[in-house]
């Protein structure tokens, strides 16, 4: 062993080192969905294969290597442990892995992102098959390569959470699936036609995007450190420095801008939380998935869909053309309506969502263990939508298309929307213990409480523990899918007699 605290250090320094080529490779995705030229994608797959070739070097190098070697964790105060233990399991892994593939797996997802644009537009998924064929099987090569005698999904599934284990993700899968088709086939489609939807009038993009800005404004968005902008499929990128959201329109359907902008906002209060100081260190960085997606869900569901949300922003809508005379009970009910009718994962009702996500874990799955291929995708998602949630869809944007996770190469990530659902249920209960009169502070559009409570529980905690740690420090409990059936049970019975 050397001298731990120089080579502490030098530790950081790496990490700060590669931090900053992932960043750097972030923003680059960010102008290829936002901001980029239709033309441009040639040069910006090579651009994204050498930053991400030249981080995976640094991860993997014999200097790393040699740090690592020459620290004693136990001679670590908390902080650093931490830092540590982060930065030898990505080492670890990452050494598995050529770094030829790396750069393969990298340019071949940016190809096939721009091919599933054209796909998802034409409505038509040959466009995108040969090349999401070849990126899969670099995938089912990576996840060989880590470790050949284990599943290819359980150790893509170890990329977005290293810290859950995969039997937990499988037992709330199967609580999630059991319990949630129960409820949603309880509900019949009379019951679910009776809830119109008053949201579906026709706003002009220009003026939802004027609400829009106005909900993140009184939510608390620092658009100092964040702006938003629009793309083809909502996402939120960036640091505790510049965070930044996107949303899409729907001019026949307000609500399907306003809640992916609030779900996008909650990933992006996360980010904006972590701690400036440690910028550049895994103690910097946000925790995985599953806790990323449990802030976002968190402001989506737990405050979006709540009423007292909507009896706060009963005045904003109430003064917009078409919206006079809507009450705040019709406003909360179109918000979580039920529709059966639905194909859209991400215009889901709180039941529903949890049957597209375990849909499509299933395919996943299969898709990546080689039990089916890609050719097969169109139509065993079909088939599914139809044995799992009722309805078939007639195109396949409205299918297999209408996600871009895939066409990124994200094998695994599914499961985490999930995961975070129920880790949002369980902090949010114990926010409304530790928080008095929370309901009635977001009735009156006052977030700061919440958002206080957040950042000293999850967002300033970056990853000093590993997740279940977390969840367990902040809310006193393991993950459990406890909390979330009961959420769902006590709501819905209000909404629709259960």
């Amino acid at each position: 062993m050397g001298d731990s605290r120089s080579s502490m250090e030098g530790l950081k320094r790496n990490s700060r080192k590669i931090t900053n080529i992932g960043e750097a490779s972030e923003i680059l995705h960010w102008d290829q969905e936002v901001m980029m030229p239709e033309k441009g994608v040639e040069a910006r797959q090579q651009q994204l294969s050498v930053l991400s070739g030249l981080e995976h070097e640094m991860i993997v190098s014999d200097e790393l290597k040699q740090i690592l070697h020459d620290i004693d964790p136990s001679k670590l105060e908390r902080e650093d442990k931490s830092n540590y233990r982060e930065i030898k399991r990505r080492h670890e892994r990452a050494k598995k892995v050529d770094q030829e593939l790396v750069e393969k797996i990298s340019s071949k997802s940016s190809t096939t992102v721009d091919k599933w644009k054209k796909a998802r537009k034409e409505e038509d998924f040959e466009i995108v098959q040969n090349e999401l064929e070849e990126l899969i099987e670099l995938k089912r090569e990576y996840a060989n390569q880590i470790d050949p005698n284990e599943e290819p999904y359980k150790v893509l599934f170890k990329d977005y959470e290293p810290y859950i284990e995969f039997e937990t993700m499988q037992n709330t899968m199967k609580v999630l699936k059991e319990n949630l088709t129960s409820i949603f086939e309880s509900i019949d489609d009379q019951d679910a036609e009776s809830v119109p939807n008053v949201f579906e009038k026709n706003v002009s993009e220009e003026k939802q995007l004027e609400l829009n800005n106005e909900i993140l404004e009184d939510l608390g968005y620092d658009l100092e450190r964040g702006r938003l902008d629009v793309s083809e499929h909502p996402f939120t990128l960036g640091n505790q420095f510049d965070a930044r959201i996107t949303t899409r329109f729907d001019e026949s359907d307000l609500s399907k801008s306003i809640f992916p902008t609030i779900h996008e906002f909650g990933h992006a209060l996360y980010q904006l939380g972590l701690p400036q100081e440690y910028y550049g260190l895994p103690i910097g960085s946000a925790r995985d998935l599953s806790i990323h997606e449990s802030q976002s869900r968190l402001w989506e569901n737990h405050v979006a869909r709540s009423k007292p949300f909507w009896t706060h922003m009963h005045s904003k809508l109430s003064c917009m053309e078409d919206f006079e005379g809507v009450k705040t009970e019709e406003l909360w009910r179109s918000a979580n309506r039920i529709n059966k009718n639905n194909l859209i994962r991400v215009e889901a009702d709180e039941i529903s969502y949890h049957l597209h996500i375990y849909l499509r874990y299933e395919i996943e799955r299969k898709l990546i263990n080689g039990e089916i291929e890609v050719e097969d995708l169109p139509g065993l998602w079909n088939d599914k939508m139809e044995q799992y949630l009722g309805v078939r869809p007639e195109t396949d944007s409205e299918g297999v298309l209408q996600d871009i996770h895939w066409y990124q190469g994200s094998i695994g990530y599914f499961t985490t929307y999930s995961l975070g659902t129920v880790i949002a249920a369980q902090i949010f209960s114990e926010a409304e213990t530790e928080i008095e009169g929370l309901n009635e502070k977001i009735e009156v559009g006052e977030f700061e409480k919440l958002k206080e409570w957040l950042h000293d529980k999850i967002h300033s905690k970056g990853c000093l523990y590993k997740t279940e740690e977390l969840v367990e420090q902040a809310t006193g409990d393991k993950i459990t899918a406890e909390y979330f059936i009961d959420y769902i049970e006590n709501k819905y019975s209000q909404l629709y007699d259960l």
